[in-house]
Protein backbone atom coordinates (compact mmCIF):
# COMPACT_ATOMS: atom_id res chain seq x y z
CA UNK A 1 0.00 0.00 0.00
CA UNK A 2 1.59 3.58 -1.00
CA UNK A 3 1.58 6.21 1.47
CA UNK A 4 -0.52 9.06 0.76
CA UNK A 5 1.77 11.93 0.22
CA UNK A 6 -0.16 15.52 1.11
CA UNK A 7 1.31 18.68 1.73
CA UNK A 8 0.54 20.12 5.20
CA UNK A 9 -2.58 21.91 5.97
CA UNK A 10 -0.07 24.71 7.70
CA UNK A 11 1.70 24.84 4.16
CA UNK A 12 2.27 28.47 2.92
CA UNK A 13 2.67 29.28 -0.60
CA UNK A 14 5.31 29.38 -2.35
CA UNK A 15 4.81 26.12 -4.93
CA UNK A 16 3.84 22.75 -2.98
CA UNK A 17 6.82 21.51 -4.81
CA UNK A 18 9.39 22.52 -1.81
CA UNK A 19 6.48 20.96 0.48
CA UNK A 20 7.68 17.52 -0.92
CA UNK A 21 11.31 18.22 -0.93
CA UNK A 22 12.94 14.63 -0.42
CA UNK A 23 10.35 12.68 -2.15
CA UNK A 24 11.52 10.40 -5.37
CA UNK A 25 10.56 12.44 -7.97
CA UNK A 26 8.26 10.09 -10.48
CA UNK A 27 8.80 10.19 -14.01
CA UNK A 28 4.67 9.65 -14.97
CA UNK A 29 1.79 12.55 -13.23
CA UNK A 30 -1.39 11.22 -13.38
CA UNK A 31 -4.70 13.84 -12.92
CA UNK A 32 -7.18 12.50 -11.71
CA UNK A 33 -9.11 15.37 -10.67
CA UNK A 34 -12.58 15.19 -12.40
CA UNK A 35 -14.26 13.60 -10.07
CA UNK A 36 -14.77 9.93 -9.03
CA UNK A 37 -16.83 9.24 -13.06
CA UNK A 38 -13.50 9.42 -14.19
CA UNK A 39 -11.57 7.53 -12.33
CA UNK A 40 -12.50 3.89 -14.23
CA UNK A 41 -11.31 5.53 -17.40
CA UNK A 42 -7.19 7.05 -16.36
CA UNK A 43 -6.25 4.45 -13.03
CA UNK A 44 -6.56 1.29 -14.83
CA UNK A 45 -4.04 2.67 -16.87
CA UNK A 46 -1.71 4.18 -14.05
CA UNK A 47 -1.92 0.97 -12.18
CA UNK A 48 -0.92 -1.06 -15.01
CA UNK A 49 2.20 1.75 -15.46
CA UNK A 50 3.31 1.41 -11.94
CA UNK A 51 3.24 -2.75 -12.55
CA UNK A 52 5.55 -2.16 -15.73
CA UNK A 53 7.48 0.34 -13.69
CA UNK A 54 7.60 0.34 -10.00
CA UNK A 55 8.36 3.67 -8.60
CA UNK A 56 8.08 5.65 -11.39
CA UNK A 57 3.86 7.15 -11.33
CA UNK A 58 2.36 9.47 -8.73
CA UNK A 59 -1.85 10.01 -8.93
CA UNK A 60 -2.65 13.44 -8.11
CA UNK A 61 -6.27 13.33 -6.67
CA UNK A 62 -8.12 16.86 -5.43
CA UNK A 63 -9.17 14.77 -1.90
CA UNK A 64 -8.99 11.77 0.54
CA UNK A 65 -12.30 10.34 -0.65
CA UNK A 66 -10.74 10.49 -4.60
CA UNK A 67 -7.31 8.48 -3.20
CA UNK A 68 -10.08 5.43 -1.21
CA UNK A 69 -11.27 5.38 -4.97
CA UNK A 70 -8.41 4.90 -6.77
CA UNK A 71 -7.16 2.45 -3.94
CA UNK A 72 -10.35 0.11 -3.97
CA UNK A 73 -10.11 -0.05 -7.88
CA UNK A 74 -6.41 -0.89 -7.84
CA UNK A 75 -7.60 -3.96 -4.99
CA UNK A 76 -10.54 -4.31 -7.26
CA UNK A 77 -8.30 -4.89 -10.43
CA UNK A 78 -5.20 -6.67 -8.63
CA UNK A 79 -2.83 -4.03 -9.61
CA UNK A 80 -0.21 -2.55 -7.88
CA UNK A 81 -1.47 1.06 -6.47
CA UNK A 82 1.05 3.84 -7.37
CA UNK A 83 1.73 6.63 -5.23
CA UNK A 84 -1.17 9.01 -3.91
CA UNK A 85 -0.85 13.12 -4.13
CA UNK A 86 -3.55 14.90 -2.41
CA UNK A 87 -3.78 17.90 -3.44
CA UNK A 88 -4.68 20.61 -0.98
CA UNK A 89 -4.73 24.21 -0.69
CA UNK A 90 -3.31 26.37 1.66
CA UNK A 91 -6.15 27.21 4.53
CA UNK A 92 -5.78 30.86 3.09
CA UNK A 93 -6.38 30.50 -0.27
CA UNK A 94 -8.63 27.61 -0.02
CA UNK A 95 -11.19 30.25 1.74
CA UNK A 96 -11.06 32.95 -0.94
CA UNK A 97 -11.34 30.23 -4.29
CA UNK A 98 -15.09 29.13 -5.07
CA UNK A 99 -15.87 25.50 -5.67
CA UNK A 100 -16.39 26.13 -9.32
CA UNK A 101 -12.48 27.52 -9.45
CA UNK A 102 -10.91 25.08 -6.95
CA UNK A 103 -9.88 22.20 -10.12
CA UNK A 104 -7.97 25.02 -11.63
CA UNK A 105 -6.71 26.18 -8.67
CA UNK A 106 -5.18 23.08 -7.51
CA UNK A 107 -3.25 23.17 -11.29
CA UNK A 108 -1.73 26.63 -10.52
CA UNK A 109 -0.97 25.95 -6.83
CA UNK A 110 0.61 22.19 -7.72
CA UNK A 111 2.15 23.00 -11.28
CA UNK A 112 5.71 23.39 -10.21
CA UNK A 113 5.06 19.77 -8.77
CA UNK A 114 2.93 18.59 -11.67
CA UNK A 115 5.43 19.48 -14.76
CA UNK A 116 8.34 17.80 -12.60
CA UNK A 117 7.67 14.62 -14.86
CA UNK A 118 8.46 13.31 -17.63
CA UNK A 119 4.80 13.07 -19.16
CA UNK A 120 1.15 14.18 -17.66
CA UNK A 121 -1.38 11.89 -18.27
CA UNK A 122 -5.49 12.73 -17.78
CA UNK A 123 -8.82 12.16 -18.27
CA UNK A 124 -10.32 15.88 -18.30
CA UNK A 125 -9.22 18.85 -20.23
CA UNK A 126 -9.10 21.58 -17.96
CA UNK A 127 -5.51 20.43 -17.38
CA UNK A 128 -4.24 21.94 -20.51
CA UNK A 129 -3.72 25.13 -18.71
CA UNK A 130 -0.42 23.65 -18.10
CA UNK A 131 1.24 24.03 -21.39
CA UNK A 132 -0.93 27.20 -21.94
CA UNK A 133 0.72 28.95 -19.00
CA UNK A 134 4.46 27.46 -19.31
CA UNK A 135 6.88 26.38 -22.12
CA UNK A 136 8.98 24.14 -20.21
CA UNK A 137 5.53 21.17 -19.44
CA UNK A 138 6.08 17.46 -20.09
CA UNK A 139 4.17 16.10 -22.87
CA UNK A 140 0.32 15.78 -22.22
CA UNK A 141 -1.59 12.78 -22.95
CA UNK A 142 -5.54 12.56 -22.78
CA UNK A 143 -7.61 9.75 -22.30
CA UNK A 144 -11.27 11.58 -22.56
CA UNK A 145 -13.72 9.56 -20.23
CA UNK A 146 -16.83 7.63 -22.24
CA UNK A 147 -17.56 7.53 -25.48
CA UNK A 148 -20.61 10.18 -25.98
CA UNK A 149 -21.15 12.14 -28.74
CA UNK A 150 -21.95 15.75 -27.38
CA UNK A 151 -19.94 18.48 -29.13
CA UNK A 152 -17.99 19.35 -26.11
CA UNK A 153 -15.97 15.51 -26.74
CA UNK A 154 -14.50 17.18 -29.60
CA UNK A 155 -13.43 20.80 -29.10
CA UNK A 156 -10.34 23.17 -29.21
CA UNK A 157 -8.30 21.85 -26.34
CA UNK A 158 -7.65 18.86 -27.97
CA UNK A 159 -4.85 20.10 -30.24
CA UNK A 160 -2.88 20.67 -26.85
CA UNK A 161 -2.40 17.20 -25.75
CA UNK A 162 0.49 15.34 -27.29
CA UNK A 163 -1.57 12.11 -27.91
CA UNK A 164 -5.18 10.96 -27.44
CA UNK A 165 -6.07 7.90 -26.31
CA UNK A 166 -9.46 7.05 -27.36
CA UNK A 167 -12.68 4.02 -26.83
CA UNK A 168 -13.02 3.92 -30.71
CA UNK A 169 -13.00 4.71 -34.39
CA UNK A 170 -16.12 6.61 -33.92
CA UNK A 171 -14.37 9.31 -31.58
CA UNK A 172 -10.65 8.52 -33.64
CA UNK A 173 -12.66 9.74 -36.94
CA UNK A 174 -14.50 12.75 -35.43
CA UNK A 175 -11.55 14.25 -33.97
CA UNK A 176 -9.48 13.52 -36.70
CA UNK A 177 -12.27 15.12 -39.33
CA UNK A 178 -12.28 18.33 -37.06
CA UNK A 179 -8.29 18.64 -37.26
CA UNK A 180 -8.30 18.38 -33.59
CA UNK A 181 -5.40 15.63 -34.19
CA UNK A 182 -3.19 14.01 -36.41
CA UNK A 183 -3.58 10.48 -37.37
CA UNK A 184 0.11 9.91 -35.24
CA UNK A 185 -1.33 11.68 -32.43
CA UNK A 186 -4.28 9.58 -31.65
CA UNK A 187 -4.70 5.58 -31.03
CA UNK A 188 -8.39 3.92 -30.68
CA UNK A 189 -6.82 1.32 -27.79
CA UNK A 190 -10.41 0.34 -26.70
CA UNK A 191 -12.64 0.73 -23.57
CA UNK A 192 -10.36 1.05 -20.79
CA UNK A 193 -13.56 1.29 -18.24
CA UNK A 194 -15.02 -1.79 -19.23
CA UNK A 195 -11.65 -3.73 -19.75
CA UNK A 196 -11.02 -3.00 -16.35
CA UNK A 197 -14.98 -3.98 -15.11
CA UNK A 198 -14.24 -7.00 -17.64
CA UNK A 199 -11.57 -8.73 -15.34
CA UNK A 200 -12.92 -8.03 -12.20
CA UNK A 201 -16.75 -9.55 -13.72
CA UNK A 202 -19.43 -7.07 -15.07
CA UNK A 203 -22.25 -9.75 -13.69
CA UNK A 204 -24.10 -7.95 -11.38
CA UNK A 205 -26.81 -9.00 -8.54
CA UNK A 206 -30.26 -7.93 -9.43
CA UNK A 207 -30.96 -4.67 -8.61
CA UNK A 208 -34.95 -5.44 -7.30
CA UNK A 209 -35.86 -8.94 -5.72
CA UNK A 210 -39.33 -8.75 -7.62
CA UNK A 211 -38.69 -10.04 -10.63
CA UNK A 212 -40.07 -7.02 -12.38
CA UNK A 213 -38.46 -5.16 -15.78
CA UNK A 214 -36.29 -2.49 -14.49
CA UNK A 215 -35.90 0.76 -16.17
CA UNK A 216 -32.73 2.94 -15.92
CA UNK A 217 -33.42 7.07 -15.83
CA UNK A 218 -29.97 8.55 -16.21
CA UNK A 219 -30.34 12.16 -17.12
CA UNK A 220 -27.21 14.39 -17.89
CA UNK A 221 -25.92 17.07 -15.59
CA UNK A 222 -26.01 19.74 -18.57
CA UNK A 223 -29.62 21.89 -17.64
CA UNK A 224 -29.70 23.20 -21.06
CA UNK A 225 -29.88 19.71 -22.61
CA UNK A 226 -31.07 17.21 -20.04
CA UNK A 227 -34.69 16.19 -19.58
CA UNK A 228 -34.77 15.96 -15.68
CA UNK A 229 -36.62 19.15 -14.78
CA UNK A 230 -39.42 18.50 -16.97
CA UNK A 231 -39.72 14.86 -16.98
CA UNK A 232 -37.83 13.04 -13.79
CA UNK A 233 -41.03 13.67 -11.18
CA UNK A 234 -43.36 13.01 -13.58
CA UNK A 235 -41.70 9.65 -14.60
CA UNK A 236 -41.16 8.63 -11.02
CA UNK A 237 -44.86 9.25 -9.98
CA UNK A 238 -46.26 6.96 -13.40
CA UNK A 239 -44.22 3.98 -12.52
CA UNK A 240 -45.33 3.81 -8.84
CA UNK A 241 -48.75 4.46 -9.98
CA UNK A 242 -48.30 1.61 -12.77
CA UNK A 243 -46.59 -0.77 -10.88
CA UNK A 244 -45.51 -2.98 -13.65
CA UNK A 245 -41.76 -1.60 -13.17
CA UNK A 246 -38.98 -1.46 -11.54
CA UNK A 247 -37.10 2.46 -11.77
CA UNK A 248 -33.28 3.39 -11.03
CA UNK A 249 -33.17 7.40 -11.04
CA UNK A 250 -29.13 7.54 -11.26
CA UNK A 251 -28.18 11.02 -12.87
CA UNK A 252 -24.55 11.81 -14.07
CA UNK A 253 -23.07 12.37 -10.58
CA UNK A 254 -21.87 15.74 -11.27
CA UNK A 255 -26.00 17.00 -11.28
CA UNK A 256 -26.77 16.85 -7.37
CA UNK A 257 -22.80 17.49 -6.56
CA UNK A 258 -23.76 21.30 -5.46
CA UNK A 259 -27.01 20.66 -4.41
CA UNK A 260 -27.68 21.82 -0.93
CA UNK A 261 -28.78 19.42 1.44
CA UNK A 262 -32.51 20.20 1.13
CA UNK A 263 -32.74 19.56 -2.37
CA UNK A 264 -31.03 16.44 -2.05
CA UNK A 265 -33.25 14.94 1.05
CA UNK A 266 -36.81 15.99 -1.10
CA UNK A 267 -35.44 13.72 -4.15
CA UNK A 268 -34.11 10.92 -2.06
CA UNK A 269 -37.11 10.98 -0.31
CA UNK A 270 -38.93 9.95 -3.60
CA UNK A 271 -37.70 6.49 -3.58
CA UNK A 272 -40.06 3.40 -2.63
CA UNK A 273 -38.28 0.48 -0.73
CA UNK A 274 -39.05 -2.57 -3.27
CA UNK A 275 -39.64 -0.33 -6.53
CA UNK A 276 -37.91 3.03 -6.72
CA UNK A 277 -33.99 3.85 -6.15
CA UNK A 278 -33.16 7.64 -6.07
CA UNK A 279 -29.23 7.62 -6.52
CA UNK A 280 -27.67 11.23 -6.88
CA UNK A 281 -24.05 9.86 -6.83
CA UNK A 282 -23.07 6.64 -4.75
CA UNK A 283 -20.18 4.41 -6.09
CA UNK A 284 -23.16 2.34 -7.81
CA UNK A 285 -23.65 5.48 -10.66
CA UNK A 286 -20.05 4.72 -11.58
CA UNK A 287 -19.09 1.28 -11.67
CA UNK A 288 -21.60 -0.27 -13.64
CA UNK A 289 -24.25 -1.50 -11.41
CA UNK A 290 -27.42 0.35 -12.83
CA UNK A 291 -25.61 0.03 -16.30
CA UNK A 292 -25.37 -3.55 -16.32
CA UNK A 293 -28.83 -4.69 -14.26
CA UNK A 294 -31.36 -2.63 -16.13
CA UNK A 295 -33.48 -4.02 -18.57
CA UNK A 296 -34.09 -0.30 -20.39
CA UNK A 297 -31.91 2.84 -20.65
CA UNK A 298 -34.15 6.10 -20.28
CA UNK A 299 -32.10 9.46 -20.78
CA UNK A 300 -30.83 12.16 -22.81
CA UNK A 301 -26.87 12.59 -23.72
CA UNK A 302 -25.15 11.23 -21.49
CA UNK A 303 -22.46 8.95 -22.59
CA UNK A 304 -23.41 5.93 -20.21
CA UNK A 305 -26.06 5.14 -22.89
CA UNK A 306 -22.59 3.24 -24.10
CA UNK A 307 -22.09 1.42 -21.26
CA UNK A 308 -25.69 0.05 -21.41
CA UNK A 309 -25.21 -1.26 -24.60
CA UNK A 310 -22.46 -3.62 -24.16
CA UNK A 311 -25.22 -5.80 -23.77
CA UNK A 312 -27.74 -4.56 -26.61
CA UNK A 313 -31.12 -3.87 -24.98
CA UNK A 314 -33.73 -1.27 -25.46
CA UNK A 315 -33.42 2.29 -25.03
CA UNK A 316 -35.76 5.70 -25.25
CA UNK A 317 -34.66 9.23 -25.07
CA UNK A 318 -36.48 12.20 -24.12
CA UNK A 319 -35.63 15.30 -26.71
CA UNK A 320 -36.56 18.16 -23.91
CA UNK A 321 -35.29 20.96 -25.75
CA UNK A 322 -36.88 20.30 -29.11
CA UNK A 323 -33.12 19.28 -30.54
CA UNK A 324 -33.24 18.89 -34.77
CA UNK A 325 -31.30 15.92 -33.68
CA UNK A 326 -31.59 13.62 -36.77
CA UNK A 327 -28.61 14.02 -38.64
CA UNK A 328 -26.57 15.37 -36.19
CA UNK A 329 -23.88 13.34 -34.82
CA UNK A 330 -24.12 15.12 -31.16
CA UNK A 331 -26.67 13.22 -30.93
CA UNK A 332 -25.93 9.76 -33.09
CA UNK A 333 -26.87 7.83 -29.64
CA UNK A 334 -30.62 8.92 -29.93
CA UNK A 335 -31.04 6.39 -33.15
CA UNK A 336 -30.44 3.30 -30.79
CA UNK A 337 -33.95 3.42 -29.69
CA UNK A 338 -37.94 5.70 -29.64
CA UNK A 339 -37.31 9.45 -29.03
CA UNK A 340 -40.39 11.28 -27.56
CA UNK A 341 -40.81 14.70 -25.20
CA UNK A 342 -41.64 15.66 -22.20
CA UNK A 343 -44.98 15.30 -22.61
CA UNK A 344 -45.29 11.92 -23.69
CA UNK A 345 -46.55 9.28 -21.14
CA UNK A 346 -43.96 7.67 -19.47
CA UNK A 347 -45.40 3.80 -19.08
CA UNK A 348 -46.59 4.59 -22.48
CA UNK A 349 -43.47 5.22 -23.90
CA UNK A 350 -41.40 2.45 -21.95
CA UNK A 351 -44.17 0.02 -22.90
CA UNK A 352 -43.41 1.38 -26.78
CA UNK A 353 -39.69 0.65 -26.36
CA UNK A 354 -39.52 -2.64 -24.86
CA UNK A 355 -41.93 -3.57 -28.07
CA UNK A 356 -39.81 -1.81 -30.67
CA UNK A 357 -36.60 -2.83 -29.45
CA UNK A 358 -36.00 -5.54 -32.07
CA UNK A 359 -35.93 -3.18 -35.08
CA UNK A 360 -32.63 -1.12 -33.17
CA UNK A 361 -30.62 -4.52 -32.02
CA UNK A 362 -28.88 -4.57 -35.09
CA UNK A 363 -28.31 -1.12 -35.19
CA UNK A 364 -26.91 -1.07 -31.84
CA UNK A 365 -24.14 -3.40 -32.28
CA UNK A 366 -23.07 -1.89 -35.57
CA UNK A 367 -22.67 1.51 -33.66
CA UNK A 368 -21.03 -0.43 -30.65
CA UNK A 369 -18.47 -1.80 -32.64
CA UNK A 370 -17.46 1.64 -34.46
CA UNK A 371 -17.45 3.09 -30.63
CA UNK A 372 -15.94 0.76 -28.65
CA UNK A 373 -12.79 -0.81 -30.27
CA UNK A 374 -13.14 -4.65 -30.32
CA UNK A 375 -16.41 -4.80 -28.44
CA UNK A 376 -18.17 -8.21 -29.34
CA UNK A 377 -20.68 -10.94 -27.84
CA UNK A 378 -20.17 -14.60 -27.30
CA UNK A 379 -23.29 -16.65 -28.73
CA UNK A 380 -25.31 -16.43 -25.22
CA UNK A 381 -24.77 -12.30 -25.41
CA UNK A 382 -21.66 -11.54 -23.05
CA UNK A 383 -19.94 -8.79 -24.02
CA UNK A 384 -15.88 -9.19 -24.61
CA UNK A 385 -12.83 -7.80 -26.39
CA UNK A 386 -11.65 -9.41 -29.03
CA UNK A 387 -7.74 -8.68 -29.73
CA UNK A 388 -5.27 -7.00 -26.88
CA UNK A 389 -6.50 -5.44 -23.88
CA UNK A 390 -6.83 -1.59 -23.28
CA UNK A 391 -5.24 -1.06 -20.38
CA UNK A 392 -2.17 -2.71 -22.20
CA UNK A 393 -2.23 -0.66 -25.56
CA UNK A 394 -2.84 2.70 -23.85
CA UNK A 395 0.07 1.74 -21.19
CA UNK A 396 2.05 0.87 -23.99
CA UNK A 397 1.47 4.69 -25.59
CA UNK A 398 2.07 6.52 -22.21
CA UNK A 399 5.19 4.32 -21.54
CA UNK A 400 6.86 5.55 -24.95
CA UNK A 401 5.82 9.05 -25.14
CA UNK A 402 7.66 9.24 -21.45
CA UNK A 403 10.73 7.40 -22.72
CA UNK A 404 10.59 4.47 -20.41
CA UNK A 405 11.92 1.57 -21.74
CA UNK A 406 9.73 -1.49 -22.21
CA UNK A 407 9.28 -3.96 -19.44
CA UNK A 408 8.20 -7.34 -19.70
CA UNK A 409 4.26 -7.52 -20.30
Amino acid sequence: MSALIAAPSHVPMPPPATTLRGAKPGLIHVLAIGGAHQLPHIVPVACELERRHPGTVKIFVPKAADARAVRDLAAGMGLPLPALVEMRLPPALGAIVPGFARKLARLLYWSPLLRDAELILCAERTSTILPRLWKQCPPLVHIPHGAGDRAVGFEKRFELFDHVIVAGAKDRDRLLEAGLVTPERCTAAGPIKLAAMLRTGIDRAPLFANGRKTILYNPHFTRKLNSFDAFARKLIEAVVKDGRYNLVVAPHVRMAARWSARQRREWEALAVPGQVIVDLGSPRCNDMTYTCGADLYLGDVSSQVYEFLIRPRACLFINAHGADWQDCEDYAMWHFGDVVTPDADPIAAIDQAFADHRAYVAWQKERMRYSIGGLDWKPDGTPFIAGEDPIRIAADIVSRTAGLQPAAA
